[in-house]
């Protein structure tokens, strides 16, 4: 990363372009990136047990035991083998199996490998931020500075790096992104003099594929790219509409047929084009229940550095602020977009529709309002660019050169001292996983042949491989249950082996103990442990 702002024939070909020499801006971006990585690092010398608790989320734990699973000969599933699933995003689930088989499905083992594999994503993804900033603006002033300055923000922001590291798709989708986006933007701004050639258009589409095997709604980018190349042809430069729709339908038919595999698999074996985590976090949604997450993580996304604490997203006051900054955002966005290059337009026209279906889609028509900001997350590098690109220049025009050179200086400092604060808090938290608590309960009152339920199974069934899902996000049957308001039913009564072995403990966060007022749970189970202050309450069986 240091080429990015030290080297001065780095960026060859735009020498006259203004530069800064300062010192201090070059130490802190380097900085920037040294903190981002050793914010990722550190957990894998697991102190204080914060190798499987800081980063590993609780649906990265689903992750990482259906990539175990395939490892381990049993194919995508869960329940130690006997529950096939597609509750999952598959490109990195089976790089996270391939690391499992290296090491014979070892659990420790196997989470550090896909922690290790996620900081190498993380730095590419970095690295394709800055490629794609400095081509962007590669005829404004500072665009290296800028260029260099956004990703390493973004790289050490204590709002992005939990999102990069936690087992999920997540990284290696915002990588696949910005790659796609990288990519054909590079052909696109050569369009009018450079015919974009049928090999160039199978490329981008075998990349928009993978990108989509990453996650599902890569849609919305494969929609933005070639709506976009097809439109710029009709409103730029008409004689190239035709042309451009054939390029856009290669694109796209290429993509798909990529993607087809997958899609296959889901609705021959499943009956659903969409993964059945989506169909079980859609199942209860109603119209725009996820509007109210939005402000708080459009507002952190812009801000790229400042997170809001959870418990406060949806105070009113806080809720008000937001809302208003993201206002004020996108009005200056836009009224920026007037002043914006041609080429800089091409990319804010793609990037905007990729959000907007993002945000649209989790906003209003989606569940699981918990996880919008991991949903959301791939428009946060378009953001990190909009944002210090916009405070840079509006900073120049009005302050001049040495306005801008103590800006990028001292400012450049003064967020790293924020991101170093911000990362050392999260290490500081790297030893409270959530759902820990019910992992050793499990572990010191039940047997490795028991059969376990919960609602919640991402960690629980990682490390208790006899774990039945509740929620159906990745138990079909339990899905089926579900749907049909039958799930106390089938608690009680589905049997997971050829024993007839059954649901002997429920255990998950404080609120199962409620289902104690279904008859079929009260007439087959017993709470034995209710503790509010660790956030555990276990259900046994009865005449266990």
């Amino acid at each position: 990363m240091l080429k990015m702002v030290s080297n001065p024939d780095y960026d060859s070909g735009h020498s006259s372009r203004k530069r800064l020499k300062s010192p201090v801006l070059v130490a802190s971006i380097i900085l920037l990136f040294s903190v981002g990585l050793i914010s990722r690092i550190a957990p894998l010398f697991n102190v204080g047990g914060r190798l499987l608790q800081q980063w590993p989320t609780e649906d990265g734990y689903l992750m990482l035991t259906i990539a175990r699973n395939i490892a381990l000969g049993n194919g995508m599933s869960t329940a130690a083998g006997t529950i096939p699933t597609n509750g999952t995003q598959p490109l990195f689930n089976l790089i996270e199996a391939v690391g499992f088989a290296a090491v014979g499905g070892d659990k420790t083992l196997g989470v550090a490998i896909a922690l290790v594999l996620q900081i190498i994503m993380s730095l590419v993804a970095a690295r394709f931020l800055f490629l794609l900033a400095r081509r962007v603006l590669c005829d404004r002033p500072y665009h290296r500075e800028i260029a260099a300055l956004t990703s390493g923000l973004w790289y050490s922001s204590s709002v992005a790096i939990p999102h990069t590291m936690n087992c999920l798709e997540t990284g290696l989708y915002v990588t696949l992104v910005l790659i796609s986006v990288y990519v054909w933007y590079g052909k696109e701004i050569g369009c009018d003099h450079l015919r974009f050639s049928a090999k160039s258009a199978i490329g981008i589409g075998i990349l928009l594929g993978l990108t989509f095997w990453a996650r599902i709604d890569a849609v919305f980018l494969i929609a933005a790219i070639t709506s976009w190349h097809t439109l710029l042809g009709l409103w730029e430069n008409r004689q190239q509409f035709f042309r451009r729709i054939v390029e856009s339908t290669i694109m796209g038919l290429t993509s798909i047929v990529v993607a087809s595999p997958w899609l296959i698999n889901n609705y021959v074996n499943f009956g659903s084009l969409m993964p059945i985590s989506g169909t079980a976090q859609s199942a209860t949604a109603s119209f725009g229940q996820n509007v109210l997450e939005l402000p708080s993580k459009l507002f952190e996304y812009a801000s790229i550095v400042l997170p809001i604490p959870q418990v406060l997203e949806r105070a009113l006051p806080v809720l008000l602020v937001t809302s208003l900054v993201v206002l004020i955002y996108a009005a200056i966005s836009i009224f920026a977009a007037f002043k914006m290059t041609h080429n800089e337009r091409i990319l804010l026209y793609v990037t905007a529709t990729f959000g907007a279906c993002l945000v649209g889609y989790y906003g209003l028509l989606f569940g699981a309002a918990h996880f919008v900001s991991r949903y959301t997350f791939p428009i946060s590098p378009f953001l990190a660019i909009l944002t210090v690109t916009m405070v840079v220049l509006g900073w120049e025009r009005w302050s001049g050169l040495i306005g801008i050179r103590q800006l990028l200086s001292l400012g450049t400092l003064s967020l790293l001292v924020l991101a170093l604060m911000l990362n050392l808090r999260l290490y500081r938290e790297g030893t409270t996983h959530p759902h820990f608590q019910v992992v050793r309960w499990i572990e010191e009152n039940a047997s490795e042949e028991t059969w376990v339920g919960a609602v919640q199974t991402g960690t629980l069934g990682f490390f208790h491989d006899r774990t039945v899902n509740l929620d159906g996000k990745v138990n079909p049957n339990a899905l089926a249950a579900k749907l049909e308001r039958k799930i106390p039913e089938y608690v009680a009564t589905q049997t997971f082996d050829d024993r007839g072995g059954k649901i002997d403990y429920l255990a998950d966060w404080i609120g199962i103990a409620s289902w104690m007022k279904y008859p079929p749970i009260s007439q087959n189970f017993e709470v034995v442990v209710e503790d509010r202050q660790a956030n555990l309450a276990v259900l046994r069986r009865k005449f266990l």
